[in-house]
Formats: structure tokens, C-alpha cells, sequence
């Protein structure tokens, strides 16, 4: 019950609060006592909003003004005179606790409820997966995303071919750009600088679609897996008019889960880039002069590349703990590949291919 001036009585048991950070309800807690008399309240009420009387005997309210303590304090600091002991959510909310309650939240259901909703989810090799594999974003596995790479550990040379001192000087040009290297597992690489993925749909109206709804068995994986990627800052909560669901792909072993993104509504409406994919054979001819070759896994590639405003609006995607969007680019995006490679053209430039001149001191040796 409230105090008429607006303050917490001493027998105030349960007050509500909106979150200034992500408007759900924080619930504030008081101390709990007996049933006050409703005729309390009625009487004191009507002393405040008794009428005067001015000089002319007309009458009038008069507008009770608050005490600074009164308007002021946060909802906690409030309670925290009352009572010390009063148990208050965290004020304001942050990203990964917003998560949480919503995860509190969904998880609040009965017994008898648990397979009272369809659950959309693919097994692992079936041949629906494999039908949608070019229109589903596959979430890499999420194990670590901040492993350490040991170069000590490194696979360098080929035996019977390569002399131990050429295998040393492989081995200290990757310990001179260890910064580079990421260890095993789909770690989250450092932003890349001077690029951006950009998204344009044109005149093209938002389409919001439903989340799909998650067994509750699997909603714990679920709710780890967003957790990891809002504390690597890879996604934020958003408010975009765009929504696009999520899919659940379960291993064989029955057990585990990839998450998966339904971007297929959303990749028919994005203008897709003009930039050319190479191709396989010209690759290889230019390789035919080449002595030394190396094979590079770009580990969670995608994901150093930043997103543009409008980019994170399209690629929001909604799930049982949220609404969320992308500030990394993600997997499955119409033009994210054609991004991807003009990135990797130009880090390679001057490497890929050699120069006219080059090939022929090559062919000359």
C-alpha cells in the first residue's frame, strides 16, 4: 500500500518500479505486516485532498508539493531506509542481466505445460538441414571465445622434406605475428579497420516475424549461447522493427544444439552486391608457378567485420529471451560473403598472384 504523499508506508509490501535501461518491471519488496484498516487510509486521503477556502469563500485543492527525499531517491535507496534487509533487483539493468530476468521469466512454467507448444527444430544430417544449410545461418559452436593460441604447439613443416632450420624460421615468423593467431575453437577476432558491412533493402517495409518457440529442455542452451555472444559484444539488445527467428539444430547425439538464424524473408528483400567471387580455376593458375603453399582457417572470420546502423536494424532476430541484433557481421546474409572476400582481396594483394615479371624469373630458375 502506498502513502498518500507518494512515500512507501511502514506497511508497504510489494511496490513495482520501471527500469529506466530496458522497461521491464523491477520489483521492490517491503517489509510485510498486518492488514492495515482500509478506514486509515480513506480518512487520510480525504485530509489531503480536503478543499480551502480563499478570501472570497470560493474553494479550492491545494497541490501538495513533494520533499526532495520523497521524488528523487532511486526506488532501492527508498526501501534501504525503511529497511536494510530489504532484498531489491539490480537499478538500472544491464545487457546480460536483462537477459537474465527474460530468462527467469520464460522458464517459470508447469510441469504439465512442458509439451503443451510445438517446438520447431531440425536434426543434425537430415535432408531438410541440408535442403535449407544456404538459407539458414549456422551459428559456429561457441565453446571458447577467447582461447589463447600456442605456437609451441604448431604443425610446422612436412617430414622428409623440410630441414629443421627452415622449419625454425616457419616457426618464428608465427610467434612474431602471434597477435594475429587465434587459438582452437570460434573465438571472437579484433574488429577489422577501414570496412563495414552495409544492408540495403530499398523502399522494403520491416517484417517482424514470431519467435518459434524452444522446448524447455533445450532453453538453458539456448540462453547460454546469446549469453556468450552479449558479453564478446557480438550482439546488443534492439528495438528494430525488423525480426527474424531462430531455428534449433539438433546434433545426433540428441543432446546438443547449433542455433540457427531464418534469414530467408529478410535476404529477399537485400540488394545483393555487385562485388565478383573468384574464381576456382583462375585461382589455381595462378598458383601453377607458386613453390610454398599455406592453408589458413579464418576462424569466426565474419564476425570481425563491424555493422553499419542500418545493418544492425535488418539483422535483428528474435528468440524466447529477447530481441537482439547483430554488431558483428553474421553468418547467412545475402552479401556477407561478398563482403568477406573483398576484405581477404585486399589484405592479400600483392601476395595471391605475382607480378608478370616475377613469373618469368620463376620459369627462368
Amino acid at each position: 500500500m502506498t502513502h498518500p504523499l507518494g512515500r512507501p508506508s511502514e506497511k508497504s509490501r510489494l511496490e513495482s518500479e520501471v527500469c529506466s535501461e530496458c522497461g521491464l518491471d523491477a520489483q521492490l519488496v517491503g517489509p510485510e505486516g498486518d492488514d492495515e484498516d482500509e478506514g486509515d487510509f480513506v480518512d487520510a486521503l480525504e485530509e489531503v485532498m480536503s478543499p480551502s477556502e480563499d478570501d472570497d469563500g470560493d474553494e479550492y485543492f491545494d497541490a501538495i508539493s513533494l520533499d526532495d527525499d520523497s521524488v528523487c531517491d532511486p526506488p532501492n535507496e527508498i526501501l534501504e531506509e525503511e529497511d536494510d534487509e530489504v532484498p531489491v533487483q539490480d537499478w538500472p539493468c544491464t545487457p546480460l542481466r536483462k537477459l537474465e530476468l527474460e530468462y527467469e521469466r520464460c522458464m517459470k512454467v508447469n510441469a504439465e505445460d512442458l509439451d503443451s507448444e510445438p517446438t520447431i527444430y531440425i536434426h543434425e544430417g537430415s535432408e531438410l538441414l541440408s535442403q535449407l544449410r544456404d538459407q539458414l545461418v549456422l551459428l559456429p559452436e561457441l565453446k571458447d571465445l577467447s582461447p589463447s593460441c600456442d605456437i609451441e604447439t604448431a604443425d610446422v613443416g612436412e617430414p622428409g622434406i623440410t630441414t629443421p632450420d627452415e622449419e625454425r624460421k616457419m616457426r618464428n615468423i608465427l610467434k612474431y605475428h602471434r597477435s594475429i593467431f587465434l587459438g582452437d575453437g570460434n573465438a571472437a577476432p579484433a574488429p577489422a579497420r577501414g570496412v563495414v558491412c552495409d544492408l540495403d533493402v530499398g523502399d522494403a517495409k520491416p517484417v517482424a516475424q514470431r519467435s518459434r518457440s524452444v522446448a524447455p529442455h533445450l532453453s538453458m542452451k539456448v540462453y547460454e549461447l546469446i549469453k556468450k555472444l552479449l558479453e564478446k559484444g557480438l550482439v546488443e539488445h534492439s528495438e528494430s522493427p525488423w525480426a527474424s527467428p531462430i531455428v534449433i539444430v539438433l546434433k545426433k547425439n540428441g543432446v546438443d544444439i547449433r542455433m540457427c538464424i531464418d534469414y530467408r524473408v529478410v535476404n529477399m528483400f537485400i540488394k545483393l552486391s555487385n562485388y565478383p567471387l573468384p574464381l576456382i580455376d583462375d585461382l589455381l593458375i595462378g598458383f601453377e608457378s607458386a613453390m610454398w603453399f599455406m592453408s589458413l582457417d579464418m576462424a569466426s572470420g565474419f564476425w570481425a567485420i563491424r555493422m553499419t546502423e542500418r545493418a544492425k536494424l535488418i539483422s535483428a532476430f528474435v528468440c524466447p529471451f529477447g530481441h537482439f541484433q547483430w554488431v558483428r557481421m553474421p553468418f547467412g546474409l545475402k552479401n556477407a560473403p561478398l563482403v568477406y572476400q573483398a576484405v581477404i582481396n585486399n589484405c592479400l594483394w600483392g601476395f595471391v598472384r605475382l607480378s608478370p615479371e616475377e613469373e618469368a624469373e620463376v620459369d627462368q630458375d
